[in-house]
């Protein structure tokens, strides 16, 4: 089967789609990755008005579909940048499209669109039902993750300094996410991503001063400060938490690397983890407290919940598992 993806592939989004198809590929399936911003610019840098950018994408999309052929094109946008019904035109194979942002996704806008798609998947069990009830075919499908990339390090004592900490958080400030960290910032707490250093962003000098660097940080980097951090935190971004909804990539990633996370609790965690001996978790501002407090100085328990949460990536999230989960939806 050849397998084409549309998607965003700069920065950490690129890492996981590229990750995602080699899920694909390790089956035998042949697939090719596009970048939707860069089938919008063409050959003409001053092209830059929306309707040009659109027509641009669909032709690039066109002479793709011409000439390598997909049995499948599996699309992962942030927005509806794409015209389903004029790619029906010239394409008869499987298309599907995959939500990876649930409720509050700017494709949710309108739902006519879905009627000339084949699969709609979501990482969101409440968009799963919002679709349902509104006739859409959608299946639930949650982030994998490449244990090879994602796994225990051994850093040198230089790295193990910089990015080792009792607790650590990736992600941006956001008013809930600062109202929290500030009850625990004492507790040996480094946060990591540029937003953290600036008072416009982060108004509190206290969390601040946890900011270990003034840069975003992707790639190979994060799996340093995974590996080398004794707990992992992960708080939903607004307005995810009402109600809790979505695993980020996060709640695979760092189980992957054998580091115990500490993460805010929504529906579909139990169906992946076991709470408590895989992952810790919490449900309110009070208990996040609690459980930083009462865990985050027994490195003997969180080393074996991390390890616990690597053999579970292992077992049944991997890429392959995702792969075969959606083909299995296809048929």
């Amino acid at each position: 089967m050849k397998i084409l993806f549309v998607a965003f592939l700069d920065g950490w989004m690129g890492i996981h789609i590229r990750q995602f198809a080699t899920g694909f590929a390790s089956f035998g399936h042949e697939v090719k990755l596009l970048d939707y911003k860069r089938m919008a610019r063409g050959q003409n840098p001053f092209a830059r008005s929306p309707k040009t950018k659109h027509e641009l994408r669909h032709r690039a999309l066109e002479k793709e579909i011409r000439d390598f052929r997909p049995d499948m094109i599996i699309f992962v946008i942030a927005n509806l940048k794409f015209d389903f019904v004029r790619i029906k035109s010239f394409y008869k194979n499987s298309i599907v499209v995959y939500d990876m942002d649930g409720p509050g996704w700017k494709c949710y806008d309108s739902l006519e669109w879905t009627e000339d798609v084949d699969l709609l998947l979501t990482v969101s069990r409440v968009s799963q039902r919002f679709l349902r009830a509104r006739g859409v075919r959608a299946e639930y499908l949650a982030h994998g993750v490449d244990t090879a990339y994602y796994h225990p390090l051994e850093l040198n004592r230089q790295d193990a300094d910089f990015y080792g900490s009792t607790l650590s958080f990736v992600g941006r400030p956001t008013a809930r996410r600062i109202r929290m960290f500030s009850s625990i910032a004492n507790r040996g707490l480094a946060v990591w991503g540029r937003r953290w250093s600036r008072s416009g962003d982060c108004p509190l000098a206290s969390l601040r001063k946890t900011a270990r660097s003034k840069k975003d940080i992707i790639g190979g980097d994060v799996v340093k400060i995974y590996s080398s951090s004794d707990m992992m935190l992960n708080i939903l971004r607004e307005p995810l938490h009402e109600p809790p909804t979505i695993m980020s990539l996060q709640v695979f990633l760092v189980p992957a690397c054998g580091t115990c996370l500490l993460t805010e609790w929504v529906e579909e965690l139990e169906e992946a983890f076991e709470p408590g001996r895989e992952v810790l978790a919490f449900s309110s501002e009070d208990e996040f407290k609690e459980q930083v407090l009462r865990y985050s100085g027994n490195k003997k328990l969180l080393a074996k919940i991390g390890a616990n949460g690597r053999k579970r990536c292992l077992d049944n999230h991997t890429h392959e598992n995702r792969a075969a989960e959606l083909l299995g939806f296809i048929g």
